[in-house]
């Protein structure tokens, strides 16, 4: 039969033993973090930002991103990196350089840990979408792995540029879907309900392609691109 005194000895070891792990976890978490604070500051601010922030919605909160198109010979990036909102950017050497000096870069962005002239996302034809960093003072990344030189894009892959962090896609082809069949078009009357349903449910506004449905051969071109895209035309001179 087990005393007193020996339940009291064993819950005594059992947390002596939880605390000692309790303080290990505690140790090799300070030193991962003594660690990053010491060859990667980039990434620790990065990771501080991200906690100070994860008390926030998400809601409404859009995730950097860069998307490479290339269709029916138009280059362009479609990106939301600056000030938050999507935009698609045309240039005419189709060299995208992103920095903090407006005057030099044509995707310019506030952050303290860029370099004036950082990186640049070049199009190759016949070759695809390339990284460089062009001498930077915290480094480029892709995937977690510096980049010393130019280096090609893929679908799907991360980017850092210093403790800025963005997503890189590719589109290179498209596709033009069967015309819709007239009863989806014409709305059949619907039950009582589903029309109370209908009201009380949020407007959406679509925009209306300037594409003639299934008929239009060279999608997408600049053109109809323009009713749903702001262009932006950065400056030649880096």
């Amino acid at each position: 039969m087990i005393s007193a005194n020996d339940l009291i000895a064993y819950t005594s070891d059992s947390a002596n033993t939880c605390a000692n792990e309790e303080l290990q976890q505690r140790l090799s978490m300070y030193q991962v973090f003594l660690k990053l604070y010491e060859h990667n500051r980039g990434l620790l601010n990065e990771i501080l930002r991200l906690e100070n922030s994860g008390s926030k919605s998400l809601a409404g909160v859009a995730l950097p991103y860069v998307q490479g198109i290339v269709l029916d010979q138009q280059i362009y990036l479609v990106t939301n990196l600056l000030g938050g909102k999507t935009q698609a950017l045309v240039q005419p050497q189709e060299v995208w350089t992103i920095g903090r000096d407006h005057r030099k870069v044509g995707i310019a962005i506030q952050d303290g840990c860029l370099s004036r002239c950082h990186a640049s996302i070049q199009y190759i034809n016949d070759q695809g979408f390339y990284l460089k960093d062009l001498g930077s003072s915290n480094g480029s990344f892709l995937n977690g792995e510096q980049i010393w030189r130019s280096v090609a894009l893929k679908d799907g892959d991360r980017v850092r540029l210093g403790s800025l962090a963005f997503v890189f896609f590719i589109c290179q082809t498209a596709q033009i879907l069967e015309p819709l069949p007239s009863e989806v078009l014409t709305h059949p009357a619907s039950k009582p309900e589903e029309r109370q349903s209908l009201r009380e449910a949020p407007h959406l506004h679509f925009a209306r392609s300037a594409m003639p449905p299934h008929k239009q051969s060279n999608f997408p071109t600049v053109k109809p691109l323009q009713e749903t895209f702001t262009f932006r035309h950065p400056e030649t001179e880096y």
